[in-house]
């Protein structure tokens, strides 16, 4: 019989054997189908965020650059040294700043806000993406006086001019300039831009040494590694450094898809590992399955060596059945995959990175062919090695409804559950550290009210913020100051304010300033805080205690003198316990006075300590979205928010009103990556414990079945119900002990790869490892007591019968 054939008819057999016992077959299947389907949804996500390519020309090269003052982490470049660098560091074949925010297109029927990018004239370059239509920036466009160009991507091009190619050369209204269109993007160069613009340089952004405000991208010259690349811009850095009197200086460099996916390769790659772990709990308990099946079949194989069938037919026809078992399950898999991916995906964040390119395409289906294969394999070569050393004499006469199985048969699917009680504890100690962090962020005061607050982004364009080039005094009693007054009297509202920035979404720490008294630093070393811009009303909307002096009024608001509000933790840093108040700060090239501190609140989140952090009255163009109203309601914040549209629109119609939600809304918002691994590992977890305590309710019953005669007479002998329990319960905790102490190492490793995720826990929390311990040691004794009753309902007369 040539191969194929043998093949053939191990394949034909296998699947008469599974129609015969379609219990064992529907539960490996499922086993596999639940592994293989998690793997294929977490590896998705994996290789869309972190390996897939990224849609640019020689993505390798192109590259993320950074500033680095003294006793300082990496942050945005200044102007002068953007140029510099730009001009010297030959490492680089192109370079470009840009900053990212909104714009206001306007029509003569409405305003909308846009995601825009502004950026200098190599911008699209850089990328060496060519548009899909018309052209991108050209040399020069970026300089001041060159007529203002727009270039729009797919998504708004055909949503909002009907993709019309006659768009080029039409002139648009963004932020009250009009703006000629001079190309259109393909939706795969940026999903999250609306429409690129030139970033045109200040008149002063030569000698502006005090702002560090852009982002800046380049792509590296050929054959120039990163380390040259690195080394080069450094020595470029320190030199712009010692020449402006800036203090020390230095640059970091770090590749594109790197700074693209910071935030979230920790978080992906341990879920990866947890579904793994998932995975090959799956197959361990499918081994036990087959090993349990090949027990019961030792006469059959027995007859069949007996017949002439040598070690390698045996082998040959155990794994074509597990091979059957795993494609079958891998078809399932596929199948919940693609569910589970789209739901995953409705639960997941906006941060998520390149969501719209996250699907099971191509390379997921090889990834999960692959691993269907391999998990084949895996759980099948271990019966078939082990059923291969088969004692013929012995299995022709062992009877196949036994149970079967010998001492090494029991001995190895012992050792199988063991080894899946061990990961499923470091799956429950990860998830469970998650948890206690997660709830105890979930307590963490943010410094302000959180309940009844409503809050909705004013989109006023930054011209809007000067007049002949001077911040213009007047906007806030003209515009800002009557858009309060509206909202204040409306039914519902008992308070209502401005910022620049709301708190829990952002921070920059991008002010520097010195304290009038205090000895001046040497230059790049004085103390940065948060710089917002608040309006009268502010603090006391979002329940910020004033602590000391007062809260700013409508009189400090144009006046002369500055005025300025910090924080507790700036009051902290240089007044201790003396009092802030008739203090002045140097702000750049403005005197405040301070005239009030405030209590702390997180700025950049939950999970981060508040910083020092300063206020000036509004009216200044602070922060990626201008100004942000908040609003006290004593009725659900959401069932106010028509008012409170129709409220602003009273006053200036032409301002675009986005990114509504209560301030329940933001703190949640701000916690997606953590709910979203949490909710994914707690339930890779649920899965481990289940599949886990079948295979011990598996091991336990066949053990149960092996012992039948010796437990009826034990019992005919006067044996109590508690001896037969002690018995059989004992043999399940000797194996879920063993799986637990040997899980405790790997659960350690696993905590120390989520420390970054951690919050208020260490990554040996005792009652986090105590509470999964016991969790787990409960279900292994559901999962042996349910065998245990059956034997002590058992007649003791016919189990003693029993051969």
């Amino acid at each position: 019989m040539s191969i194929i054939d043998s093949l053939v008819a191990d394949v034909r057999f296998a699947l008469r054997t599974f129609r015969r016992a379609p219990g064992f077959a529907s539960v490996a299947i499922l086993c596999v189908a639940l592994g293989i389907g998690a793997n294929a949804i977490i590896f998705s996500v994996v290789h869309g965020v972190l390996m897939g390519p990224l849609p640019y020309s020689q993505p390798e090269r192109l590259v993320s650059l950074f500033e680095v003052r003294s006793q300082s982490s990496r942050g945005q470049v200044s102007w002068p040294m953007f140029w510099v660098w730009r001009q010297e560091a030959s490492a680089f074949e192109r370079m470009a700043a840009f900053n990212a925010g909104g714009t206001t297109l306007q029509t003569e029927e409405s305003s909308e806000r846009l995601d825009a990018i502004r950026g200098t004239a190599d911008y699209f370059a850089v990328y060496g993406v060519p548009a899909l239509l018309g052209r991108t920036f050209e040399q020069d466009e970026d300089l001041f006086g060159q007529e203002p160009v727009a270039v729009l991507s797919e998504d708004l091009w055909r949503t909002r001019f009907g993709a019309d190619p006659a768009v080029l050369g039409r002139s648009i209204m963004l932020d009250r300039v009009l703006h000629t269109v001079v190309g259109v993007m393909p939706a795969s160069f940026d999903a999250s831009t609306d429409v690129w613009m030139p970033l045109v340089a200040p008149p002063d952004a030569q000698t502006r040494t005090r702002g560090f405000v852009l982002n800046v991208r380049a792509r590296m010259a050929p054959g120039v590694s990163l380390e040259k690349a690195s080394a080069q811009l450094k020595e470029v850095a320190a030199q712009v450094g010692a020449s402006q009197a800036q203090g020390p200086r230095s640059a970091q460099v770090i590749p594109l898809r790197e700074g693209l996916t910071e935030t979230w390769r920790t978080p992906l790659q341990a879920l990866l590992g947890a579904v793994a772990l998932v995975l090959l709990i799956a197959c361990t308990n499918v081994a036990n399955l087959l090993l349990a099946r090949a027990g019961a079949r030792q006469q059959e194989l027995a007859i069949r060596v007996a017949l002439g069938a040598g070690r390698g037919r045996l082998i040959q026809q155990f794994l074509v059945e597990s091979l059957i078992l795993a494609l079958l399950g891998g078809a399932l898999g596929a199948l919940l995959a693609r569910w589970g991916l789209d739901a995953l995906l409705a639960l997941a964040p906006d941060t998520l990175p390149r969501q719209n390119i996250i699907a099971i395409d191509g390379t997921s289906l090889l990834f999960l062919s692959a691993l269907t294969v391999a998990s084949g394999i895996g759980f099948g070569l271990l019966p078939a090695l082990h059923v291969s050393r088969l004692d013929v004499r012995g299995g022709l006469v062992a009877k196949g409804s036994a149970g079967g199985g010998t001492s090494p048969s029991r001995r190895l699917r012992a050792s199988l559950v063991i080894a899946e009680i061990a990961l499923s504890l470091i799956l429950l100690v990860g998830a469970g550290l998650l948890g206690r962090s997660f709830l105890l962020l979930m307590g963490t005061s943010p410094g302000l009210a959180t309940e009844q607050i409503l809050t909705l982004h004013l989109g006023i364009s930054k011209d809007r913020f000067f007049k002949d080039g001077v911040l213009d005094v007047d906007l806030a009693p003209r515009l800002l100051q009557p858009v309060l007054d509206e909202v204040r009297a409306l039914p519902g509202v008992s308070a209502a304010g401005m910022t620049s920035v709301l708190p829990i979404q952002r921070a920059w720490n991008n002010a520097r300033y010195t304290v009038e008294g205090e000895p001046s630093p040497e230059p790049g070393d004085e103390p940065t805080a948060e710089r917002r811009a608040s309006s009268p009303g502010y603090f006391a909307t979002m329940s910020i205690p004033l602590l000391q002096g007062r809260d700013f009024t409508a009189q400090d608001t144009g006046t002369g003198e500055s005025v300025v509000i910090i924080n507790e933790a700036l009051a902290r840093r240089h007044f201790k316990d003396k009092n802030a108040v008739g203090r002045r700060l140097m702000i750049g090239t403005v005197v405040a006075t301070i005239i009030g501190v405030v209590g702390d609140v997180r700025q950049a989140g939950l999970d981060k300590e508040p910083l020092a952090e300063f206020h000036l009255p509004y009216g200044r163009p602070w922060g990626d979205d201008s100004l942000v109203l908040v609003v006290h309601t004593a009725l659900a914040p959401e069932t106010l928010l028509p008012s409170v549209r129709e409220a602003v629109r009273r006053v200036d119609g032409s301002l675009p009103l986005y990114r509504a939600m209560t301030m329940e809304q933001v703190i949640a918002k701000s916690l997606g990556l953590r709910r979203l691994v949490l909710c994914l590992l707690g339930t890779f977890a649920m899965m481990a414990l289940v599949l886990s305590a079948y295979g011990l309710h598996g091991v336990i019953s066949l053990l149960v079945t092996q012992r039948t005669q010796e437990i009826g007479i034990r019992m005919a002998l006067g044996a109590s119900t508690g001896d037969i329990l002690r018995l059989i319960l004992g043999q399940g905790a000797r194996l879920t002990g063993m799986g637990i102490a040997v899980g405790f190492a790997g659960a350690l490793i696993l905590a120390r790869v989520l420390g970054s995720q951690l919050y208020g826990v260490t990554a040996w929390d005792p009652l986090t490892f105590g509470a999964g311990s016991l969790l787990l040691a409960s279900v292994a004794l559901l999962a042996c007591w349910l065998p245990a009753r059956r034997a002590l309902r058992a007649d003791p007369i016919r189990a003693i019968r029993s051969e």
